[in-house]
């Protein structure tokens, strides 16, 4: 595989004219959607959820050519169980359908979106691969911690989840929702601690429900985005280094 040198302003670009596609409001007023409805409106492509694999390392995975996958039949390993194969049409996207269930619609969004960027970005990243490649996303390029971008993969990876964040917490609208959730209103500054006042915050601008630890550490990709929004748009948060 291969991949294409993006700057940090080139995918936030990605990210603004896909959100201008699908609905241009959301660059000016944020509201609640559907991320499902991009793929339907936008790819025009087939997705599903499936139990990807029964430990959940797979969050997502996307068929950039036709064939067969294994999937497990529950989302837990127990004795006898057999793997499924299933046909994948070519650019089904897979969601893993424990991110469904329960308190998982952060983590769940940012999964959708991270392979729709796959499918905007790098279709052509991967016809080197054997006809039948399925790319997959783990659960730690999702929400794993930082590493040096050294293979194509890495790259790959990185730039699909700056823009899923870039995509969910567009730079246009974040400021302005954060002063509403932070009740602050001043410069901002170095002395700040704004990574401390993040966490309860994010959920609040992404999707309106709580997110886990793990999805709000110093590693998550949305996180991470959200971090230089607010320290680069003069928004700042009420706690103060001693």
């Amino acid at each position: 595989m291969f991949y294409y040198r993006y700057s940090p302003e080139q995918l936030e670009r990605a990210a603004e004219q896909l959100l201008q596609k699908f609905d241009p409001e959301l660059l000016k007023k944020p509201k609640e959607y559907d991320v499902y409805r991009v793929i339907e409106e936008c790819l025009g492509v087939d997705y599903d959820w499936k139990y990807i694999r029964p430990d959940q390392a797979i969050l997502g995975l996307t068929a950039f050519n036709p064939g067969y996958i294994w999937v497990s039949p529950a989302p837990h390993l127990y004795e006898g169980i057999q793997p499924e194969r299933i046909y994948l049409e070519k650019g089904t996207i897979l969601i893993d359908a424990t991110l469904t269930e329960g308190n998982n619609i952060g983590r769940e969004r940012f999964t959708v979106m991270h392979e729709v960027f796959h499918q905007v970005l790098h279709k052509d990243c991967f016809r080197r691969e054997p006809p039948d490649y399925v790319h997959q996303t783990t659960k730690c390029t999702l929400f794993g911690q930082k590493k040096k971008l050294v293979t194509a993969l890495d790259h790959i990876e990185y730039q699909a989840n700056t823009c899923a964040a870039d995509f969910l917490m567009p730079r246009k609208t974040v400021p302005t929702v954060w002063r509403s959730i932070s009740g602050f209103d001043r410069p901002a500054h170095e002395d700040y601690r704004t990574e401390e006042y993040i966490r309860p915050g994010l959920s609040g601008i992404q999707t309106g429900n709580e997110v886990s630890a793990e999805e709000s550490s110093a590693h998550c990709p949305a996180y991470n985005s959200l971090l230089n929004l607010i320290k680069t748009q003069g928004v700042s948060t009420p706690f103060i280094l001693e």
